[in-house]
């Protein structure tokens, strides 16, 4: 769930993102992949951009008194200035019974905080051209902000109020929850909607939260009550292990004194979390049809649970699954069952690590009388890349991909904060770009076919189709 104020009001969440899984990308970036002969230039930009990508030397970093993380990149190049960041608050801290709440909690949050109103909030937001966002997942809540440089200061305010002091009226608060039951219903039309949260169900116990949607069901949606909105906001939404990144046209040392004069007396803490409970694997085939009547398409997805971030084949694994199923037009997939023999509207695989053990899948969609025949294929494909090495024309070409992108994404104020996110939430360190080509570059043949031999199984797997 997301609620986002821009200069067009854009209160209405995208049924998408109230899926269990997200839908799939066309690449591991989520652009379509280049060329072979474009793979090579992009490669030869990056060495000469690595200089100026964000680093140790040129991220400043101060931890408040309270214990908030701040980190400021200066980039002068437009007068825009991007604010964001997470605090510890998500899917993580609400029961099976209670799925969604974290998410209607920060959908409900710009509904009026501080002294100002919704209306207020989204007019003093447009009438300087700004954005504000704050979204919730499974770990945490995020927060955006975009504006000029000037305005940096009142959107800090404004955000504050907002994540810090939200007072929930009523009556805005059963708005959000019509708009999340429309949005509830509309997924529950969705064929890759219902394939996603039936994949979760089947792929993770019901002791796991992995298991339950993050964006609640129907049940739960008219089941919260305004007091337990409440109450998720005052235990849980705190200072502790909060990150600001601020990047753009202000100066390291402004920053650092603005956030504090913004979230510097905030004084609290939150419970500790229980560890995750461990993932058994995928034992035998675990099929579950979603009958749809009328749809003339079906969603299939199979799989099961993949690697998390801090998993040391990780980078192994992002390239193995580019070749498999993301690379150009969704790789070795896209080829056999796409382009030979024409089964499917799209196809492709993804794998959604984060701190935990998220699902390794693929997805497509199909005629309902060729499923039988694309699992065969993809089956296949799975087996191959798991018992003979992948071309090395194959790595090389994604391997200059990755490194050919990295600097690609440094160019907007949003990419370097995503990418400074990425190293603070993951404990990379602040140099994993510098090294990044180098670490891209390092995986070999034989890397890719352990990590597919040890993620990849062909004979134990969750399959849900979702049509008629």
């Amino acid at each position: 769930m997301s609620k986002k104020l821009t200069g067009t009001d854009a209160r209405r969440r995208s049924p998408a993102r109230r899926t269990a899984l997200p839908s799939l990308k066309k690449t591991h970036q989520g652009s379509q992949a280049p060329s072979h002969s474009q793979s090579r230039r992009s490669a030869s930009h990056s060495s000469t951009a690595l200089q100026s990508m964000p680093s140790a030397a040129n991220i400043a970093q101060v931890e408040l008194d309270n214990g908030i993380h701040v980190y400021a990149f200066e980039n002068f190049a437009s007068p825009a200035v991007v604010v964001s960041g997470y605090l510890v608050a998500g899917a993580r801290d609400e029961t099976p019974a209670k799925a969604g709440l974290a998410a209607f909690t920060s959908d409900c949050l710009m509904r009026g905080a501080g002294h100002n109103t919704y209306e207020q909030i989204f007019e003093q937001t447009e009438s300087i051209g700004a954005t504000l966002s704050v979204s919730s997942g499974m770990y945490s809540t995020s927060f955006y902000s975009k504006s000029l440089a000037e305005d940096m200061p009142f959107m800090l305010d404004l955000l504050s109020d907002v994540i810090r002091r939200p007072t929930f009226p009523e009556a805005e608060v059963e708005k959000e929850r019509s708009e999340w039951l429309a949005d509830l219903e509309e997924s529950a039309n969705s064929t890759r909607a219902m394939a996603g949260l039936n994949f979760s169900e089947l792929c993770y116990p019901d002791t796991h939260p992995y298991h339950y949607s993050t964006d609640g069901y129907i049940e739960t949606a008219k089941a919260i009550t305004l007091d337990e909105v409440r109450n998720f906001h005052q235990v849980y939404f705190t200072p502790q292990g909060m990150v600001v990144i601020v990047v753009g046209a202000v100066k390291a040392a402004e920053v650092v004194e603005r956030v504090r004069a913004a979230f510097g007396d905030w004084q609290a803490e939150r419970p500790a979390r229980p560890e995750l409970p461990p993932v058994p694997p995928v034992s035998g085939q675990l099929r579950r049809h979603v009958p749809m009547p009328g749809k003339s398409q079906t969603t299939l997805m199979w799989g099961f649970p993949g690697p998390s971030r801090y998993a040391p084949d990780w980078m192994s694994c992002s390239l193995m699954n580019s070749i498999l199923g993301q690379f150009g037009m969704y790789g070795r997939l896209g080829e056999s069952v796409r382009k030979e023999e024409g089964l499917v509207y799209y196809i492709g695989s993804r794998f959604d690590g984060g701190p935990g053990p998220g699902p390794w899948y693929i997805s497509a969609g199909t005629n309902p009388n060729s499923v039988e025949q694309v699992m065969d294929i993809s089956l296949a494909e799975v087996r191959r890349i798991r018992e003979r090495r992948v071309k090395r024309t194959e790595l090389e070409d994604n391997q200059s991909y990755f490194v050919g992108l990295m600097p690609l994404q440094m160019e907007t104020n949003e990419g370097i904060a995503g990418a400074i996110a990425n190293m603070v939430r993951y404990d990379l360190g602040l140099d994993y770009l510098l090294h990044y080509p180098d670490l891209v570059r390092s995986v070999t043949l034989d890397d890719i076919r352990a990590s597919a031999q040890r993620w990849l199984d062909p004979d134990n797997f969750v399959l849900v189709t979702a049509g008629t």
